[in-house]
């Protein structure tokens, strides 16, 4: 084994137990939960193998969520869908065209699952500097798997193998739904 990738699963391994413990956490089951929620209400709108979107977006988000969809492929097994920052503006009760330029600290957000099980959500944030683009794995209320990118296209690049390797195939456990 390399020493170097030792040392740093190392310490990952140690950012992982400090953010949220082993094991199923309370935090995590609720941030699993509202993700959930989320795909849920778009239920309607997914589309196995695809990612899809809100149709009232800015120019910036739909050119950022044509290269995403063109990027990443999702297995399928799989649904996701786009949530851009404008968006989650107004379901946080922000008012459309209310939202500044220098309140946008990321390029949306990736939220993916299986579509019938939402034992698994895979959610991705392409977040902007000085914060980092990641990718974290919930499964039943724990956290499984963290992933962090220099920056967004290097995020973008791997996300299609991290929802293979998730979400692809048929299900661990029971279904959620």
């Amino acid at each position: 084994m390399n020493p170097i990738n030792s040392k740093q699963n190392q310490r990952l391994a140690r950012v992982v137990e400090q953010r949220v413990g082993n094991g199923p956490s309370d935090m995590v089951a609720g941030w699993q939960s509202m993700l959930v929620e989320l795909l849920d209400r778009m239920k309607a709108f997914l589309k196995p193998g695809a990612t899809v979107t809100f149709q009232q977006m800015m120019s910036e988000e739909i050119k950022f969520f044509e290269r995403l969809s063109q990027a990443v492929a999702v297995p399928q097994s799989a649904v996701a869908f786009y949530l851009p920052p404008s968006v989650r503006h107004q379901m946080m009760g922000g008012g459309p065209g209310e939202l500044d330029a220098s309140e946008i600290h990321d390029s949306g957000v990736l939220v993916a699952s299986r579509q019938q099980d939402h034992g698994i959500v895979v959610n991705a944030l392409f977040a902007h500097p000085p914060f980092t683009p990641a990718v974290d794995v919930y499964d039943l209320g724990q956290f499984v798997a963290g992933y962090q990118y220099e920056s967004i296209a290097a995020c973008r690049a791997e996300l299609g193998e991290i929802l293979l390797r998730h979400l692809a195939g048929p299900p661990d456990h029971p279904s959620t739904h």
